[in-house]
């Protein structure tokens, strides 16, 4: 998974990326160090579960919010939800593809 993380986290722009368990724990996570991984993880938990509970999504969406200072990108599995964090300035598209394909690639590992 490390692999994965390195291709993800080289993206310009890009200040972290996490695999989390549907309950909010890190499953592994490759960051800058001022990043409160163990936040991240439960925020992110509670965020997707909550979209999937109040959209009644099965369980397989991607989720991004593109903000002024920076963006999350989420993609949420069955077992996991892969999340990436960036500046402003990141290239959306190339990050998109990037976690569509290391979500693919995480899957077929757990």
């Amino acid at each position: 998974m490390k692999e994965i993380l390195d291709d993800l986290i080289s993206t310009k722009g890009v200040l972290g990326c996490y695999i989390v368990d549907k309950e909010g724990s890190i499953v592994d996570f490759k960051g800058a160090e001022n990043i409160d991984e163990n936040l991240i993880s439960a925020l992110v938990a509670e965020i997707s579960n909550e979209i999937a509970n109040q959209m009644n999504i099965p369980g397989n969406f991607s989720i991004s919010a593109l903000a002024g200072n920076g963006s999350i990108f989420m993609i949420a599995k069955k077992d996991f939800i892969l999340t990436l964090l960036s500046t402003s300035d990141v290239d959306t598209g190339e990050v998109r593809l990037k976690l569509r394909r290391g979500a693919k690639l995480i899957a077929e590992l757990l």
